[in-house]
Formats: C-alpha cells, structure tokens, sequence
C-alpha cells in the first residue's frame, strides 16, 4: 500500500517517488486519508500532523455540511468529546506550576461538598486519582441523567452516590462524572469559572482563539461542521449536544485543527511552543506518568498511555453524538496529530495512526525528532 501510494504521489508531482522526500510523503498521506474517508463513509474529516517546530499537513476532506455541499477547511469547529480530557488535566499540571494545587491533594479541599459513598476510598481519594479514572467508581448513571440532574454540581453529587466495584488505585472505571469534579476542584483552586482557566492558560496563551465551550459560538461561527448519526440518517446541529455542557471537563471542548496544531506542537515539544514555555518539565512529566492499567495499556492523567509499534503513544478518542476524534502525541518522534470526523466513530482516526506510522515513523523525517 505504501509503495503505490508513494508512486502515486510521485506521479502527480511529476516525477519518481522519493521516499524520503516530504512533499511525496505528505501527498501519500493526503491520498490514503481520502481513500479510508471515502471507504469508511465519512461525510468530513481534518487533519492536522505536526512535528515540534513546524505542521506538516493541515487539512480539511469532504464535507462539513452533506445538504448543503460545503467542504470542511483547516478552520472548521468539530466537537471533540473526550479528547477535552487532556486539557482538563493540562490545566491541572499548570494549576501545579503555578502553586495553587497539588495532585495528591484530596478533592475536598476546593470542593467541600466531595463525598464519595465509600468512606474508606473517599478518605484517600485525591486529584490524580479522579484524572486517571482509578477510583474503583463506575459511571453508571441511568440514561436521562441531564434531564433529572440539570446543572455540573448537581451530577457529580450524584455520580458520587455509586459505590465502588473496582478496586481503588489498581482498576480503571472510566468515569465522566468524576473527571468533571475534578476538572470543577481545578477551577476552584484557580478561583475561576473551568472555561476561563482553560481560555487564560492553554487556548490564549497557544492562540486558539477558534476553540472553546460554547455551542452556540460554534455555530455562530459559520464554519463548523455538522454530526451525522445513526449512520447518517441522523443530522446533529452543535447546539442540540447541549447536555455535554454540564460534564464540560470532560467532553465539551469545541476546536479547529489549525487550533490543534499549535496545542500539538507544544506537546510534541514537552512544553514549549516556539521557544515558550506553558508548563515545567516536571509538571508536564506529572501529567504524563502512568497512573494505572488498563485492558489495552495504561492511563496518565486524561491520556492513554499504550505500546505502540515499540513506542510510547499517548492518546486519546472522543465521541458525541454525530462527532468522533483522535488526538494523538508520540514523544519519541516529536510528531503529533488530531482527526477530527462528523461520525461518532473512530474508525478513521485508527487508519489514520497507521498511514502515519508508515510514512513518518517507520523513516523518521529530519526534524522529527524530539528536541534534546
């Protein structure tokens, strides 16, 4: 598949395929993106591929709007669902930086309401634990649970009432409602609402001024991309996700690809972006540590940590209704990458990894590597 699509490319430059130079690499990457879309069913997709110092490809395929036939661009708002987790626990790591929390600290201490049903892990429970989903607690709230409960706080007392079935620090239970509180302790110790620590410390500082948490912004905004549900039969307009706003550190984060490239980019440099510094060394390899197991690998703090072609990828999916994405970071190559599609499925962003791992990671480009 490699060499015909690196031909291909050639072909379409005019010239022999060279396999080590970019340009052709970058056009392989473009012609099997469209070919798995294109097989795959999905109505729109970006994609964003950089390295440290600079993008690579940034891109939008097909379309944003099936009805009216308009085509997703770089600049294109999708929802991200969970992959609002890292930023979550980004903010976390800054708030560690800046003084105003520790990660060992108990929840209770910006949120006095925090009581977990289990007093015995309620007595030990602390930030990093909510941010690696290891407290033993399920996320097993009935459907309807926004209907009945209506506002963040309101839910996460809730979410508190389900009684471990894990063990606490060594089993991972996925857990939303959690991830929330800890994201609303973040906001506390900051003395904030959550959305204005994210805007003051990641999206403004890496100029994101295209992502936030607003859904009618979204929409307002003109270039956004419709979902497609229930294999497209279903259209899903960003303001009908209104539910997502009350779990907002865990699955409300709207964004562009050409936003995601700069948050990328500082990944895939520890830290940095352009010579400026978000976080510490230390505090970016507290995020980064795994925390616990899980069926496939490990989880840090709002990252799966897995083994992937004898390398450490962290990554993360999210999926709404109509919205499927694929954040990914892999520090050994400096690279990183988001897939953002208008089908709650990550089928894409998987075979997407993969053309990557073929064309960037098997022969590394110069420059891919991390910087140190």
């Amino acid at each position: 598949m490699l060499a015909g699509l690196l031909a291909v490319a050639g072909c379409a430059r005019g010239q022999s395929a060279r396999p080590g130079d970019p340009a052709v690499r970058v056009d392989s990457l473009i012609a099997g993106i469209e070919a798995a879309r294109i097989r795959l069913q999905v109505p729109g997709a970006a994609v964003v591929l950089v390295t440290a110092e600079r993008v690579l490809l940034l891109r939008g395929f097909g379309l944003r709007s099936v009805a009216d036939s308009l085509p997703v661009t770089p600049d294109t708002r999708f929802l991200l669902g969970s992959c609002t987790k890292p930023f979550t626990a980004l903010a976390a790591a800054i708030g560690l930086d800046r003084g105003v929390l520790s990660l060992d600290d108990p929840p209770r201490r910006f949120l006095p309401w925090f009581r977990l049903a289990d007093a015995g892990v309620d007595a030990r429970v602390t930030l990093r634990d909510l941010l690696s989903h290891r407290t033993g607690v399920p996320d097993d709230l009935r459907e309807g649970w926004y209907e009945r409960h209506g506002t963040s706080e309101r839910l996460i007392r809730a979410a508190m009432q389900s009684r471990a079935t894990g063990a606490f620090r060594t089993s991972f239970h996925y857990n939303n409602y959690l991830f929330s509180a800890a994201g609303a302790a973040v906001a506390a110790a900051f003395a904030a609402p959550y959305e204005d620590v994210v805007r003051r410390e990641i999206l403004d500082p890496l100029g994101m001024a295209g992502s936030g948490f607003s859904l009618p912004a979204v929409e307002a905004s003109g270039d956004f991309a419709y979902g497609y549900a229930d294999s497209g039969r279903t259209t899903v307009a960003p303001t009908g996700l209104i539910w997502s706003t009350i779990i907002a550190p865990a699955a409300s984060l709207h964004s562009s690809a050409r936003d995601l490239s700069a948050w990328l980019r500082m990944l895939a440099a520890g830290g940095l972006l352009d010579g400026r510094r978000l976080l510490s060394d230390s505090a970016f390899g507290a995020m980064l540590e795994p925390a616990v197991r899980t069926a496939a690998g490990r989880y840090s703090l709002g990252w799966f940590v897995e083994d992937w072609h004898g390398m450490r990828l962290y990554s993360h999916p999210g999926g709404v209704s109509g919205y499927g994405t694929g954040c990914e970071f892999l520090p050994e190559r400096g690279l990183g990458w988001a897939v953002l599609t208008n089908v709650d499925d990550r089928a894409l962003p998987r075979a997407v990894r993969e053309l990557i791992h073929q064309l960037f990671v098997q022969q590394p480009l110069p420059g891919t590597r991390p910087p140190g």
